[in-house]
């Protein structure tokens, strides 16, 4: 079942200065959150995945419901992220732009990730990678050389 999932995260701006030795100073800011719709196979997988704090920083669950697809949960200007972590522990996230402040010519774009687990996902170690850019004129990217490619065509038409 897929849940929409809002959190909090927050620096330890104390942190920046600390030597490592001793306690670290506590000086937390909030820098805003994300959501999520997360497919899991029970909230303990959701909360286990999200929940996270260091002496540098933390996120956390703030809020979850009930994910209804018939509901667009997101702002036009807000990137889509998904999240599906399977019953052996493997993680696919997705994002996928919003609809508003793209790039002349680019209607969206999508980047996907793998994780064998949670700790993989946090320390950022990806076991698969994909991207893909589709352009308004219908043209489809799925590399960044390939994206830059077709934004540099497009200038050279418009100076052209």
């Amino acid at each position: 079942m897929a849940k929409i999932v809002q959190t909090q995260y927050r620096e330890n701006y104390g942190s920046h200065d600390w030597d490592g030795t001793g306690e670290c100073p506590q000086y937390w800011k909030n820098k805003g959150g994300s959501t999520y719709v997360v497919s899991a196979p029970s909230d303990e997988a959701i909360e286990s995945l999200i929940n996270y704090s260091s002496d540098y920083s933390e996120e956390y669950i703030m809020h979850t419901e009930e994910y209804d697809p018939r509901n667009d949960v997101f702002e036009p200007w807000q990137e889509r992220t998904h999240i599906t972590i399977k019953k052996n522990g493997t993680i696919l996230e997705s994002r996928t732009s919003g609809t508003e402040d793209l790039r002349r010519g680019l209607a969206s774009y999508s980047h996907t990730w793998g994780y064998e687990n949670v700790e993989a996902r946090r320390k950022g170690e990806s076991s698969t990678y994909r991207v893909q850019y589709v352009f308004k004129n219908g043209m489809v990217a799925n590399s960044e050389e390939e994206a830059r490619e077709i934004f540099e065509h497009l200038a050279s038409r418009v100076t052209a």
